[in-house]
């Protein structure tokens, strides 16, 4: 890598010395360069900032190159950090493959599975057969990373995950997606609010109530979109009231009575059974029914590992 750098005058003429590069700190690194935020990354892996900041300095200081500049709130890769991100993914992605290609050496699955999942398939779809997966190879080691689809979908792109579960489509000409299952969204409101006593509503009578919707790029929010558009109608046309990040903060949003809102129904199965939510019907409005989709990289073969559990995730929907 050093050689690498220098080829392309990145790098001053220095000493030929061995970079020792720690893998946690090469994580750290392409966890920043993809969230453009020290903090993100830090909330992300599980670190503190300054630990999260130490590590990068680490990395320069070995390098002797800068390898983000810092902007305000957003930090942005160098030209150097550029070249060393493209290749730090390659580093990573191949030492997970090691892992994974040796695991077939042992007795039963053994290695390591990240996955993503947008809110609702990472909360209430991929849990139990994630459980019953470790549960039939104990030594097998699972991460799961929940974030908005758009984010999912970046990493696959970057290869942080092998493959995710999103509730909607973002085309790119490198994504593969297969339908994995389906989800209701409907309309919520608290349990004593007076459009949840009436059997049908108007879409007119929900313009001037106050909504909570959810952040711009998560699956939910895109297909509603979608339905509303084929009405002819928008969210801008509803008072939006505050805009929630998570399914569980809008859920508590909600039943604190401040406004309705768009939710999946799996999601919200458990306070509609305890009487804590209300589900509104409203007239002519269609089910909005969103697909569920695994999604990976075309053309990119998965680790031994990955195949399992993705033939295991298959069968887990058959039955």
């Amino acid at each position: 890598m050093h050689l690498l750098l220098k080829r392309f005058n990145i790098l001053p003429e220095v000493e030929e010395r061995e970079l020792p590069i720690d893998f946690r700190h090469l994580e750290t690194f392409c966890r920043v360069a993809g969230l453009k935020s020290f903090s993100k990354a830090a909330e992300d892996l599980f670190l503190t900032q300054p630990t999260v900041s130490g590590h990068i300095l680490t990395l320069e200081k070995s390098l002797s190159i800068r390898l983000f500049d810092r902007t305000g709130r957003e930090v942005r890769l160098t030209k150097a950090g550029e070249i060393f991100h493209r290749h730090a993914l390659k580093i990573l992605a191949s030492r997970k493959e090691l892992i994974n290609a040796l695991s077939e050496f042992s007795q039963g699955i053994r290695g390591e599975l990240s996955l993503g999942a947008s809110t609702i398939p990472g909360e209430y779809l991929l849990p139990k057969p994630m459980g019953d997966f470790k549960k039939e190879h104990p030594h097998l080691a699972i991460s799961l990373r929940i974030a908005d689809t758009r984010e999912i979908v970046q990493y696959v792109l970057e290869g942080v995950i092998e493959f995710g579960l999103t509730g909607a489509k973002v085309d790119h000409p490198s994504l593969h997606y297969e339908k994995h299952t389906e989800d209701e969204i409907i309309v919520v409101s608290p349990f004593d609010h007076p459009l949840g006593r009436k059997k049908r509503v108007e879409m007119e009578d929900l313009l001037g109530e106050p909504w909570i919707i959810r952040e711009e790029g998560s699956g939910t929010q895109m297909a509603v979109e979608k339905m509303l558009r084929k009405r002819g109608k928008s969210l801008k046309q509803f008072h939006v009231a505050m805009e929630m990040g998570s399914t569980s903060s809008l859920k508590e949003g909600v039943k604190a009575g401040l406004g309705l809102a768009f939710i999946s129904k799996r999601a919200a199965e458990e306070e509609l059974n305890r009487r804590l939510l209300s589900r509104i019907n409203v007239e002519g409005m269609d089910s909005i029914l969103r697909p569920i989709y695994i999604v990976s990289y075309r053309g990119r073969t998965l680790s031994p590992v990955g195949m399992a559990f993705l033939r295991f995730l298959r069968k887990s929907r058959s039955e």
